[in-house]
């Protein structure tokens, strides 16, 4: 009986280290690189298409090539590399297939081609190519991006993005392929009724109805809206979605049937432009449940660009990201900004809130929870020197932390403070309950203490003398929890 039981503790034991397994990776890039999903490989690591592309970030580019990258769950890498002779190609999308292998998606330029086909590949478990096949079209085919792949038995329904240049919003085209990348059907709604900016697409539970979610200009709709198509890739209508102006949508279905829409949108109030990261919950009928913001007043806050903001493989442990202090534009020398790593529960009552950076610029792309209890966020860190992004991937446990103990870790905060330097006023955001701020002299010598809110709280320093100061950051049960340094001007 001891044996089993000891044998019974080691195997929970090497669950939970497995569960907590975390890792941080940069790879500086040479070119400019992208990414823009990932899949899990289940075993606590990422399976990533990549690319790499001419020219520098924020200026025009054409492909080179693509290529897939693993990192493992303790932080390794690997890459498949692949090759179609003379054609230059671009990967998009990564599916594991339900009876084994993948299929691989992406745009190509062949040369014998005028313009961009969409590429789509079969892959086996070790993925090696098994076959691969280019579908050129004669008009809107400066983009043709697959957003989604979904399986139905042997067929394969994707929702691909087509436009032509200078390519702002797209047009969807529905197709259905057979495992070998034979097409069986499309339809193509090639009309200015039918123009999406950033799409989402879901697939109903039953499968037989595929939701787009767009939020301007869509069937007629001029707000944010959610389309039915059936599963003959007709149109059925267009209904308006019930959230305010927003835009940059990610949706997903949680295990117990909501769907889950992360997005962007001025928090309520202000009249300044003031973007906040959005989390909304609906029923399988769309109709809204709750909806819940984080972002502080001066800083422009946003959900990942492109990819997923929000995951889960649990209803009751929901992770999201974004990213804290963005730009539109290149970023300045000066400008850095903070990833956003936060966990609520199945009502979206939030269970922590995190920043990660604020040395340097960093771009969420998108999150990935994993089947080992950790999640990942993928967020390159822009270089000056080389006008690249570099790649970084960070995976954190489920409490939103890294547990290895490898040197030079980025900084996890629970608080967030600005401005920095501050003349009148220190604005502390801190999603923690019952926290507390201390002010104190370099020295340790205390000189004011603070309740925090649960969320913003703005701390008075005019009486402060110019000069710099630690703020720590402190709970009840757990005592200081981090400590910042500012400088009062």
């Amino acid at each position: 009986m001891l044996r089993i039981f000891n044998v019974v503790l080691q195997l929970l034991l090497t669950f939970a280290l497995k569960a907590q397994g975390t890792f941080e990776v940069l790879i500086p890039s040479a070119t400019r690189t992208g990414t823009y999903m990932a899949i899990d490989d289940g075993n606590g690591g990422i399976i990533a298409p990549m690319n790499n592309l001419t020219g520098n970030d924020y200026g025009p580019t054409s492909y080179i090539s693509g290529y897939l990258l693993n990192i493992s769950a303790t932080g390794d890498t690997s890459s498949h590399r692949y090759s179609f002779h003379d054609t230059t190609f671009f990967l998009s999308k990564i599916h594991r297939l339900t009876n084994g292998g993948y299929i691989l998606t992406g745009e190509s330029v062949p040369p014998s081609s005028a313009g961009k086909c969409l590429m789509i590949a079969g892959l086996d478990d070790e993925f090696n190519l098994q076959w691969a096949k280019h579908h050129s079209y004669d008009t809107m085919n400066y983009r043709m991006a697959v957003d989604n792949i979904f399986q139905v038995g042997d067929t394969l329904i994707m929702t691909v993005g087509r436009c032509e240049f200078p390519c702002g919003p797209t047009n969807p085209m529905f197709m259905k392929f057979d495992l070998f990348g034979n097409i069986l059907q499309e339809v193509f709604y090639d009309d200015t009724l039918y123009w999406c900016f950033s799409p989402s697409f879901l697939q109903s539970i039953d499968k037989n109805y595929i939701y787009l979610f767009a939020h301007s200009f869509f069937g007629g709709v001029s707000g944010p809206s959610y389309s039915i198509f059936d599963r003959n890739l007709n149109y059925i209508s267009t209904t308006p979605l019930s959230v305010q102006d927003s835009w940059r949508y990610s949706t997903t279905w949680t295990p117990d049937s909501a769907i889950l829409l992360s997005y962007v949108a001025r928090r309520p109030g202000p009249s300044t432009n003031d973007d906040n990261v959005w989390l909304a919950r609906f029923d399988t009928a769309v109709n809204l449940m709750g909806r819940v913001n984080f972002g502080a007043i001066d800083t422009a806050d946003y959900s990942p660009y492109w990819g997923a903001g929000v995951g889960c493989l649990h209803p009751d442990t929901i992770f999201f990201s974004g990213y804290k202090n963005a730009t539109g534009w290149p970023p300045s020398s000066t400008h850095v900004s903070w990833i956003m790593a936060g966990q609520v529960d199945s009502q979206l009552q939030l269970r922590y809130l995190h920043y990660i950076g604020g040395d340097a610029f960093y771009e969420t792309r998108y999150i990935l929870p994993l089947s080992d209890g950790g999640f990942v966020i993928h967020a390159p860190r822009f270089n000056h020197d080389t006008d690249l992004y570099d790649m970084y991937f960070i995976k954190l446990n489920r409490e939103g932390l890294i547990t290895s103990n490898k040197p030079g870790q980025i900084i996890i905060n629970r608080a967030f403070i600005t401005p920095n330097p501050a003349k009148e006023y220190l604005k502390v955001e801190c999603m923690l309950k019952q926290a507390e701020a201390s002010v104190l002299t370099l020295s340790g010598a205390e000189i004011s203490a603070y309740k925090l809110e649960q969320g913003t709280t703005n701390l008075p320093i005019q009486n402060l003398k110019p000069g710099m100061y630690l703020l720590k950051i402190s709970t009840e049960g757990k005592g200081v929890i981090e400590t910042h340094k500012f400088i009062k001007q």
